[in-house]
């Protein structure tokens, strides 16, 4: 396995800052967390992928800021907003394809409380499938995220993905495991053969979200459970800029965490 770094860790700095950033940390794999709508053009990603591959930097996935919508976008009963917003997915799995990478990371619908008839459960799987041969068309794998603040904060709705949706795949998140009450072995028990993609943090009784090294998160059994399922991709630090004060702590949190990588 390969220890990289979210671009997110770095918000509110434009994304041209910080990769060379990212490349100073002793990182080569990145996901790129596009923060506007104007980022998804070609004349801007494109440039991002030349300055990528100039500093070495492989981009393993990208996270679309619109993760925070998507339940509106892409599963409401509004079909037109529907039929729209798979023509917008359409555009990021083309920018995710234009940059190298392999997945992209989604977070669905948020969790209202509201339990699914039937009829809306199939039409959801459906909007799943689409999605799914979506991004297949352009070379990428839509891996759906754990989330405290969406459905996917159960693991019994990952589960009926799993069972209904079976191309789907899914990125694992340590800190949105541990502020849904959950450990994240329920995660890796439930989907663990189809995880492709990990996002890796600390925590700490008071703190939800530390850098790596800084809290209790026990790493060798971490990376044992991901060996056990199969899973050799990557373990992508992801963490705000609230938890670290310096680009050092993030480098340390680099090697600390290759050292149970590599095992």
């Amino acid at each position: 396995m390969r220890v990289g770094i979210s671009t997110a860790c770095f918000y509110p700095q434009p994304l041209e800052e910080i990769l060379p950033i990212l490349a100073g940390a002793g990182v080569h794999a990145v996901e790129i967390f596009f923060n506007t709508e104007s980022e998804f053009q070609p004349r801007f990603y494109e440039q991002i992928g030349i300055q990528a591959k100039s500093l070495g930097l492989d981009v393993v996935s990208v996270h679309p800021y619109t993760s925070l919508m998507e339940g509106m976008l892409l599963f409401s009963d509004y079909k037109r907003r529907t039929e729209d917003g798979m023509l917008q997915y359409q555009r990021y799995f083309e920018c995710a394809a234009a940059l190298g990478a392999r997945y992209l990371t989604f977070h669905g619908e948020r969790n209202m409380g509201i339990t699914d008839t039937p009829e809306r459960w199939e039409r959801k799987c459906e909007a799943y499938r689409r999605l799914c041969s979506s991004a297949s068309s352009c070379g990428i794998t839509l891996a759906q995220e754990n989330v405290a603040w969406c459905r996917s904060r159960d693991p019994g709705f990952l589960a009926a993905l799993y069972r209904d949706v079976p191309e789907l795949r899914y990125t694992l998140d340590i800190k949105q495991a541990y502020r849904a009450g959950r450990n994240w072995k329920e995660f890796v028990d439930t989907v663990g053969d189809r995880i492709v993609n990990v996002h890796i943090n600390d925590f700490s009784a008071e703190q939800s979200c530390l850098v790596p090294g800084a809290g209790c998160m026990d790493y060798a059994d971490f990376f044992s459970a991901l060996r056990r399922v199969g899973y050799d991709g990557h373990a992508l630090i992801e963490v705000y800029r609230s938890n670290f004060s310096s680009e050092g702590e993030l480098a340390r949190a680099v090697k600390l965490l290759s050292r149970f990588a590599a095992v």
